[in-house]
């Protein structure tokens, strides 16, 4: 069964395991390791940060299901992209696999090389294959350990499992964004990879919930969910899996990153919204093969 590890993730689990929900915040981590040394001030890098969204969605491990959350940041190692997901041409020595996308030119790949919100270089310095190494075994690689590891245990008790990984975004796109900077996104954002990562019921249902208590929801726009949910996304064995992005805009303000007044009333809501997707998920429950 997984653990948490100290500084690296916390798995929060309810009295009594009662429903198949894996819920995730792979972004919130505010503990940065001792070797993290960037060349930019805490009120930049700490901007790539989804910050509280571990505590917005802190409710579910009430609902009867299980709560992982990472503790470390995003910007040293972004456990939703791939491990490949690395331009080589900024890590000395780099001989593993790479493949460099449209994430890592804008420099958010796997290691993160450019400062947000409105880029230049987040070291002075370039990093060594040994650092990045030690990065993804020791953080990336437990993470996704964990993460499957619960799935599975949801998966054997009761025949299926959901996942909802948790993020935040932007209230208006940057210059970090491939579509460029300006964009204003909705409350709430629900991804699915087009359709690929779960079944239709799973993501329309949270669709309808959240829409229910008053949000603007779109459906894989601006974001179509990225390696978390490639991963757990597997319906053909039962495994569902969703992205949910928050709208910073919603909470706090993205200039001070302190929580606005309101914030309450969304962790309450969300709330709301786990406890009503988990009695989805109670309904879905099957006998295990």
């Amino acid at each position: 069964m997984p653990q948490s590890i100290e500084n690296v993730l916390n798995i929060h689990r309810p009295a009594e395991l009662t429903n198949p929900l894996v819920v995730d915040s792979p972004h919130s981590g505010e503990i940065y390791p001792a070797d993290f040394h960037p060349c930019v001030p805490a009120s930049r890098y700490k901007c790539a940060e989804d910050r509280y969204v571990h505590e917005l969605f802190e409710k579910a491990a009430e609902t009867g299901g299980v709560y992982l959350e990472a503790l470390f940041p995003r910007i040293y190692i972004d456990p939703n992209r791939r491990a490949d997901n690395i331009d080589p041409a900024t890590i000395k020595g780099w001989i593993r696999a790479a493949k460099p996308d449209f994430r890592s030119d804008l420099g958010k790949g796997l290691i993160w090389t450019e400062a947000p919100p409105t880029s230049g270089p987040l070291y002075d310095r370039e990093l060594s294959a040994a650092e990045i190494e030690n990065r993804i075994d020791a953080y990336y690689t437990p993470y996704y350990d964990a993460l499957t590891g619960l799935m599975e245990q949801a998966y054997a008790r009761f025949g299926v499992a959901y996942h909802l990984d948790c993020h935040s975004m932007q209230a208006v796109s940057t210059v970090m964004h491939e579509t460029g900077a300006g964009e204003k996104r909705p409350d709430i954002t629900l991804s699915d990879r087009d359709g690929t990562t779960c079944d239709r019921d799973y993501i329309y249902t949270a669709w309808e919930i959240l829409t229910s208590l008053g949000y603007e929801v779109k459906i894989n726009d601006p974001y179509k969910g990225a390696e978390l949910v490639i991963h757990t996304g597997r319906p053909a064995q039962n495994w569902h899996s969703i992205q949910i992005e928050v709208s910073r805009g919603l909470y706090m303000s993205e200039v001070t990153l302190e929580k606005y007044p309101n914030f309450i009333t969304l962790q309450q809501d969300l709330g709301t919204f786990l406890n009503r997707l988990s009695e989805f998920t109670k309904q879905k429950i099957q006998q295990p093969a």
